[in-house]
């Protein structure tokens, strides 16, 4: 079955928009009265409506003809609708038989960020085998080998970055020093947390949703490699703002978040296709997200106020994370010579 291409597109970007916002609405959402949520949803019907779709063109030759086929639009649509399903319909109900007990509630909150981001890592693995090329992309991106290196740009980041702000601190004569954050039991939650969910949605957003709209770019009209690149990077960002805001008066500070949000999604993407190494995208959301909840140390002045604001750490961040990438980058792709062998 064909659609025109005006018509994928608007099937496309509406289900990345819904998707996006379906987390702000999605207790308005249309449910059958007579059934359970979970299978008497609208999600359940449109993920329902899509396997069976899925089914029908499978093993299908393609064949030449006007417009997009819509078996190669359904991996994508699955992709952004089961997840949404599962986390909307089955989360809540699995965590709270799973959850330890005794646990305050902001403890609460940081188990079920370690729950969620466990359960998107499954649901990206499973729902990624609909389209295999994208899925071992990502996993070229993700695989394990890629942890150390990793792990060891993430210490050169933030121990570079704590460097400069002392530095710059000590010559200003501020008298900054630096403060680790309350060791208890609820920082571990956060850290532990925070952890797995920033790389479970690295795996989502920058590996499976990045990759498959740049592989179904073409399909879509967009062949050139530039503005493909752009097109995976800006929807997926909006989508991933759309998921982080918080709507709701005033405004201005909902239209700032989603900004900010927006444009983190833009500079991971980014970092992803110029590292080549979700770990180390994952490392720098991470770091962002204890910066932004008070899990790292930061400086503080003599009456033992916070000296400087978080964006000041995160911009730092960001930049020796792309000035590191591309230095490394550089170094990988050096020429190499070797002096000619002598002949006899």
């Amino acid at each position: 079955m064909r659609i025109p291409r005006w018509l994928a597109w608007i099937l496309l970007l509406g289900t990345l928009g819904t998707c996006g916002l379906l987390r702000q609405f999605h207790d308005s959402t249309p449910q059958a009265s007579s059934v359970s949520p979970i299978v008497g949803s609208a999600l359940f019907a449109a993920v329902f409506l899509l396997l069976l779709v899925t089914a029908r063109e499978r093993g299908r030759r393609p064949h030449r003809g006007d417009g997009v086929r819509l078996g190669v639009l359904t991996p994508i649509l699955l992709l952004l609708l089961v997840e949404k399903w599962f986390s909307l319909a089955l989360y809540p109900g699995i965590f709270a038989k799973l959850a330890p007990a005794g646990l305050s509630e902001s403890q609460a909150d940081a188990a079920f960020r370690a729950f969620a981001g466990l359960a998107l890592i499954a649901i990206s693995v499973v729902i990624g085998r609909l389209s295999m090329p994208t899925l071992r992309k990502t996993w070229r991106r993700a695989r394990p080998g890629r942890w150390p290196v990793a792990a060891l740009g993430m210490l050169i980041v933030v121990g570079a970055s704590y460097l400069l702000l002392g530095g710059l601190g000590a010559l200003l004569g501020g008298g900054l020093r630096l403060t680790l954050p309350r060791g208890d039991a609820l920082l571990l939650w956060v850290v532990g947390g925070q952890s797995v969910l920033a790389f479970a949605e690295e795996l989502y957003y920058r590996g499976l949703l990045l990759g498959e709209m740049e592989r179904l770019a073409p399909r879509l009209g967009v062949h050139r490699p530039g503005p493909r690149r752009w097109l995976a990077l800006s929807s997926t960002s909006l989508m991933f703002g759309l998921e982080h805001l918080t709507l709701g008066p005033p405004w201005g500070e909902s239209l700032r978040e989603l900004v900010f949000v927006v444009s983190l999604g833009l500079l991971f993407g980014l970092l992803a296709m110029a590292s080549s190494n979700l770990h180390f995208v994952g490392g720098v959301h991470a770091w962002i997200n204890w910066l932004l909840l008070g899990a790292a140390p930061c400086f503080v002045d003599a009456s033992g106020q916070s000296a400087l604001p978080a964006g000041t750490y995160i911009g730092l961040t960001l930049i020796l994370a792309f000035v590191l990438t591309f230095s490394f980058q550089a170094w990988r792709s050096r020429p190499t010579y070797r002096e000619p062998l002598l002949e006899s």
